[in-house]
């Protein structure tokens, strides 16, 4: 488990009322299977779970170690450089 904590993390957020986060889930998915190194989580902001969620504010959100990489879908190219870079 001490690995997975170590492990660099992409958040991506969405919500239900979003018509573009098809994309973030598709993204989410080729991101997850050429980065094995990287975890991926996709948080659903309406879920009730997450409601107090603050420092999201759109959907879809990108968050990559923290720190916000896009608001709304990047290009897969973009994504794809912004986590290889993270992983240096």
């Amino acid at each position: 488990m001490s690995q997975n904590r170590n492990k660099p993390i992409l958040r991506i957020y969405v919500g239900q009322h979003c018509w573009s986060c098809e994309e973030a889930v598709r993204l989410a998915d080729e991101v997850k299977k050429i980065f094995s190194s990287l975890s991926v989580e996709l948080i659903d902001l309406d879920a009730k779970e997450c409601r107090n969620v603050d420092d999201v504010f759109s959907v879809p959100t990108y968050v990559l170690n923290g720190r916000t990489i896009s608001l709304g879908n990047p290009t897969r190219e973009e994504l794809f450089a912004k986590v290889s870079a993270s992983l240096v």
